[in-house]
């Protein structure tokens, strides 16, 4: 073994460490040393007059419950114990600044004491901080040095960057390779024996998203139902407390295994916790499947809690977006009074045109259920309206054969046939101006 030479500091400095640790456990000279050593080689280890061989300290390690590597260079495992509860803290508290201050803390103490995991994941927390600042270079930066200190890794914490990489590309308006990242490190982590349920569940809830955007909707509802059945949690972040609770405890008492088990448990739990808005996403995808396949109680439940998640998170937008799902599922439950007290808190004059399409297009129906027939006209064609600003050729397609088919009703077939004249001409211009900007592409 490399190391002190006896009688110098830093042979003083191992043999002192040595000996109050052994005093922690209450073992004497003899019982540290048998079978292999004896109690006066221990005696002179301990003073700084000898200097032990790799395989002492391995033996020494051994029988007080550290690394050699934590016993030769005076690392304290409750230490990197702390920094990884200050990370589990951190995704409690969300991507702020002042997150970001404790972070890059722990990335330079973790770095100090040698812990490369500790610090990459200290790292991958300071690029989801800047991508919440729109800095995407930032993130790509920190993603590259999470990546360094990760290539010896085990494959589910590396997948860790994979789902950062990912989480970039979808930022910058790329699903589709956000998708490739993300499903390759899903693959990946199952077919070489790796199944990780963290790992899965932030590869699979980050996939729906890519789902979505790209008008998947059956993909979308199948990766939701992967990572729900991964988040079992119904409280995570009270479990996520109570487990950092016990870790903290044990750390006072000197349970160093055990508390790194319960800071683990911790972590995980609050990894659910950071990620709520994905997982309301993941409820909103699955619902939306549930419609689709007709099992409206279950589409209700899931949209229900996803909508319920969104307005708690601040998601606006998205909220927005669930309440007109929501209403759709309340009208075809034969629930007016829901469906119309849903699309009044999902109205935004300044909101997503299509968003306001859909909503004008449950109100039609709600008004023609109700008898109003020039109020569902003017509702219908709104829709049609807002889906051709929005070139949504397959929702304005459909929201014209609708209006059409209640004119039939109404006595009114020139009507009916002017506006699927007009109508079906509009779709095909969407249709054509799509085909142009894929060649110009």
């Amino acid at each position: 073994m490399t190391g002190p030479e006896p009688g110098t500091p830093g042979a003083t400095a191992l043999g002192a460490r040595i000996q109050r640790l052994r005093a922690a456990r209450g073992l004497t000279q003899r019982a540290l040393a048998e079978p292999r050593y004896t109690a006066a080689y221990v005696s002179a280890v301990e003073g700084g007059r000898r200097v032990p061989s790799a395989d002492a300290v391995a033996h020494f390690a051994e029988r007080l419950g550290v690394t050699p590597a934590d016993l030769a260079t005076g690392r304290s495992p409750a230490d990197v114990l702390r920094l990884r509860v200050r990370l589990v803290r951190a995704d409690l508290a969300g991507a702020t600044g002042e997150t970001a201050t404790v972070l890059h803390g722990v990335a330079a103490a973790a770095a100090e004491l040698d812990e490369p995991v500790v610090a990459a994941r200290a790292r991958l927390g300071l690029a989801t901080v800047a991508l919440r600042r729109d800095d995407p270079d930032t993130a790509s930066a920190q993603l590259d040095r999470a990546e360094a200190l990760l290539a010896g890794a085990p494959p589910p914490v590396r997948a860790e960057v994979a789902a950062g990489r990912a989480a970039v590309a979808y930022h910058t308006g790329d699903p589709r390779y956000a998708r490739y990242l993300l499903t390759e490190a899903r693959d990946a982590l199952t077919r070489d024996g790796f199944p990780d349920p963290s790992a899965l569940l932030t590869l699979c809830a980050d996939l729906v998203l890519c789902h979505v955007a790209l008008g998947d909707g059956e993909a979308a509802a199948e990766a939701a139902g992967q990572a729900l059945a991964l988040a079992v949690l119904p409280a995570p972040a009270r479990v996520a407390e109570l487990h950092l609770t016990v870790a903290e405890s044990l750390l006072a008492a000197g349970g160093i295994a055990e508390a790194a088990v319960a800071v683990e448990q911790a972590r995980q739990a609050a990894r659910q916790v950071a990620m709520r808005v994905q997982l309301a996403c993941c409820r909103r995808a699955r619902g939306q499947g549930r419609r689709a396949a007709g099992d409206l109680a279950g589409a209700l439940a899931d949209l229900a809690t996803a909508h319920t998640a969104l307005t708690d998170a601040g998601q606006r937008a998205l909220a927005r977006e669930a309440g007109v799902d929501l209403a759709e599922v309340y009208h075809a439950l034969g629930q007016p009074e829901h469906a119309e007290a849903l699309l009044r808190d999902a109205a935004d004059p300044g909101g997503d045109v299509a968003v306001a399409a859909r909503a004008d297009r449950v109100r039609g129906l709600l008004r023609a259920d109700a008898g109003d027939q020039a109020a569902a006209e003017r509702h219908l064609r709104a829709a049609a309206a807002g889906f051709r600003a929005a070139g949504w050729r397959r929702e304005l397609a459909a929201v014209v054969l609708l209006l059409a088919d209640r004119l039939e009703r109404w006595g009114r077939p020139g009507d009916a046939l002017d506006l699927l004249r007009d109508g079906l001409h509009q779709v095909e211009q969407l249709g054509e101006r799509v085909t142009g900007s894929r060649a110009t592409a």
